[in-house]
Order: C-alpha cells, then structure tokens, then sequence
C-alpha cells in the first residue's frame, strides 16, 4: 500500500553505528493471497506494506529522522549522526563503482573490499601488476589518499604505484607517483599526501596503477584504498542517520556492496557517546496496516562485527512499529520466531544474531497488536552500554508484518576495525530471531571468528614517515556500532 499523506507534528571517543534495511513488509495471510504488482502497493489497502528500497519501490518517509515521542521529546540520547571511519576527512564512502584489472571473485577477495573500510577483507588479484578504477557519484577533492595492507604475504603488498584521476574517465592526470614502498606489518595503514586541499582538483575517476608488487610473482594484493579530500571541519550531525543506501561489505556468504533482495538497503550510523546506555528509534516510513492476530512483520539483518569488540554491539538492532494509539511495538512484549524480544536490547541479548551475515528475523506481532493500527515503521538501537569499539548494523528493509501461516607520507598502523560495518541500534530487552547457520559460519559459535593479536609495531625507514600503532582494543569510553542491513520478506 502506499504511504499516508499528512502533517507530521538534535569530549567525544566516537563509537560508530551502521545499519542497512533493503526490505519491510507487514502483511497477513489473507492480504498475501493477491501480493501487489507493484512494489509499495497493496491490492488490500491496511492489510500489508513492504518495500526493499529499490528505487521503483515505496522510499523512506523520513531521512535521518528521530522519532518524537508522545511527550514532545525525542526518542533518542548519547547518540549522534558522527560516523568517522578511516582517515581524516575520509571521502571514500563516495565511491559508487570500481573496475580493476583481475580479482579473486571465487575467493571473495573481490575490489568492492578496497573500500569498506574493514582491513580485515581484501582485495587479490592474480598478477605481480594491477590497477583499480573509482567512480564517484560527484567530482570529489582528494588532497590525501591511504592504502592498508592485506592480512597475509608481504611479498604481495603495492611497492611502486601511480594515482591518477580524471574527469571523463578517459583522459587521466597523474596525481601521485611513489616508488621502493613498503608496508612493515600486516594491515598497517599508510597515508600519502597529494597537496593542500585548496590546491588539488576534484575528479569524478581516479585510477591506482600498481606497476610493482613487492616481490610475489603470483598476486597483488591490498585491504583498503581510502581518499580524503582534508577537511575535517564538517559539523557532526545531531541525531542518528538512517537513509538509503548500498547494503554490507565484508561478508563471506553475502554479495559486498548490495541488500538482501536488491541492490540497495537502509543504513543508520552514529556515535554511542556515553559509557552507559544510549539510543535512537529513527522514523523511516510513513503508513497505515491494521493488525490482525495472524499479523506477521518479518525482515533480515545483517549485523557488522567490531573485530577487536566482543561485546558485538551491533547486534543491538530491530525493527519497532509505532501504532496510532501512541505505543510502540517494544512496549508490548513481542517476542520473535525463537522467544527472544523483539527489541534492540532483547536482540543483543539473545545473541542469536550472527555477524556479518544476513538474519532473518520474524514476529507474529497480532498475538500483542491484534487491532491496533501502525502507523510509523522505525530502526531503532538501544545499548545498555557503551561497546568497547564497534561499529554499525544494516537492515535490509523489515518484512511487512503479516498474518501467520503456521589513503611527504604518513603512516599508521590499525587494527582491523572494530565490528563489521554492519552491527546495530538495540533496544531494551529484545531478542533478535537467529538466522539459520551458514556453511561458512563457525562451527564454535555464533560469531565469525576474530583475527590473532597483532605483533610488535615497527617504524618504516623514511624521514617523513612514521608509523602509529594503537591498541588493538581501543579502550574509549564511546562506541560506534558497525553497520548493519536488514530486509524483510513476502508472506506465504
């Protein structure tokens, strides 16, 4: 069905939050006997809506909106829309497409892990040379560019490389030319300077040209490519974000770069600011389904694991309905598909949620709503306490609910980053419905195994560079969830 039209009544340690939806749907049985035939709509308007984000689907109401609650106040605290991953400035998230010479897609070693920001993934590509190409959505100023080192053999690690850009995506220009580089542990981050931001040109295309690996006669490798273009003056958002976007990166069992059921998904991020509890219910759509008993909301949620976190933050999400009467769906003691709350915090504390890969969750929510009217859909996270280091969640988007059938050069080393940009907002006391496990998941437990301690930092031998190594735990009071997406799924 389509939504509603109507008038409608903000020292830090950041802890970042990501979370994606690329599907919601809330339908009942006899609603799904005819599904609409077109994406947004229903052939039994009040009975079911779903979307996937899709650009010929039904789109968010609201973007990077808190709900208000019915006392005026915002349903949101310790939590704001700073989502800073990677270096200074950092630009890379506009990067919507990259092309490279060979990649090791078997192996999910593929270049869309050049730019998520996770060390932890990578790129491979079978030659001792290479290149890799990024489109961005608008000509970008990169005054700064940093490259990070893969997992494993040295010998494949970038030694002489060229960054060129372009405006067409023909006719390049270089930019930054280095030669005899060297990385002196794995997953050190490195940074070169291009010039002063005032000074460089913004370029839609830049190219890497890798012309010499570091000896491997086999392979080329990289973890991350990052651009800045040297601000970092831009004001942080007061209230969580939660808009649209491409789906998780960094996942064994799930294509890097898109949702669930497309290629787009709803992503909120933000900073858990205090050392305790903080939230945020994000409004995203606008509509109108009348709850029956045999009411099903169902979506998947694909939670990012902080690697050096095992508090997994991210698992702090869900999907919450606001109804007409003033309550909300986390009120009332929904419980998912395996008995867990259906809450941010009751998620969390499920720990049923698997990391870095999609979850579908489902709650046959008219055993609790049975003739109430949802109004709002909201993504909501809700952590008792602040993680140590973590990152967002994403939500591919919820499943309606529906009646039940049965980058002079710098460089830093840094660890593999907290939770995979995929963990999520929780709310108290709910608990999340595990997904089922996949092949690729650990046999030891639920969540994807974390990476050895780290060996001894080293400094690189050149003047102008040094080399920074931070704990691998960062112990900062503020957390940052990593990203998570969620989608939903058609009734039966």
């Amino acid at each position: 069905m389509q939504p509603r039209t109507r008038p409608r009544p903000r020292k830090i340690n950041p802890v970042t939050l990501v979370v994606t939806a690329s599907m919601l749907v809330l339908t009942a049985p006899s609603a799904a006997i005819a599904l609409p035939s077109e994406p947004g709509q229903s052939t039994s308007p009040g009975r079911e809506f779903r979307s996937s984000f899709e650009s010929d689907e039904a789109q968010p109401d609201w973007r990077n909106t808190v709900e208000v609650g019915t006392d005026g106040k915002k349903r949101s605290s310790g939590v704001d829309g700073g989502f800073s991953s990677g270096i200074p400035g950092n630009v890379t998230d506009k990067v919507i497409d990259l092309r490279a010479s060979d990649e090791n897609t078997g192996g999910g070693e593929t270049k869309e892990n050049l730019v998520d920001l996770l060390p932890s993934s990578k790129w491979l590509g079978f030659e001792p040379t290479a290149w890799i190409e990024f489109d961005t959505d608008e000509p970008v100023k990169v005054s700064t560019y940093a490259l990070t080192s893969a997992n494993d053999f040295a010998s494949r690690d970038p030694r002489d490389w060229t960054l060129k850009g372009s405006a067409d995506g023909e006719n390049w220009t270089v930019l930054d030319s280095r030669s005899g580089e060297t990385f002196a542990e794995r997953f050190q981050t490195r940074t070169f300077d291009i010039g002063a931001p005032s000074e460089v040109t913004a370029y839609a295309h830049y190219r890497l040209e890798i012309t010499k690996n570091n000896g491997a006669s086999d392979a080329t490798q990289l973890a991350d490519v990052q651009f800045s273009n040297g601000d970092t003056s831009t004001p942080v958002p007061d209230d969580m974000r939660s808009q649209v976007d491409r789906g998780p990166s960094g996942s064994p069992t799930a294509k890097a770069g898109a949702g669930f059921t497309g290629k787009r998904a709803l992503k909120y991020a933000g900073t858990h600011k205090p050392d305790g509890r903080a939230y945020s219910y994000n409004k995203v759509f606008d509509v109108d389904v009348a709850v029956r008993r045999d009411t099903e909301l169902s979506y998947k949620v694909f939670p990012a694991m902080a690697e050096t976190d095992l508090n997994y933050p991210a698992t702090n999400v869900s999907v919450d309905l606001a109804f007409t009467d003033g309550t909300y769906l986390s009120d009332l003691g929904a419980t998912d598909s395996h008995g867990g709350l259906l809450t941010p915090a009751g998620q969390g504390a499920a720990k049923r949620l698997y990391v870095n890969q999609w979850n579908a969750v489902a709650s046959g929510i008219g055993t609790v709503a049975a003739g109430k009217t949802v109004d709002r859909i909201l993504v909501a996270y809700d952590s008792p306490r602040v993680p140590r280091s973590s990152r967002a969640g994403s939500t591919t988007s919820p499943s309606r609910p529906r009646r039940r059938r049965s980058g002079s050069s710098t460089s830093r080393t840094t660890p593999p980053p907290p939770a995979a940009p995929t963990p999520a907002v929780r709310s108290p006391g709910a608990t999340p419905s595990p997904p089922p496990r996949s092949r690729t998941a650990s046999t030891s437990g639920r969540r994807s195994p974390t990476p050895s301690p780290r060996a001894g930092c080293t400094s690189t031998p050149a003047a102008t560079t040094r080399t920074t190594c931070p704990p691998s735990r960062p112990s900062a009071p503020a957390t940052s969830p990593a990203p998570g997406w969620v989608t939903g799924r058609r009734s039966r």
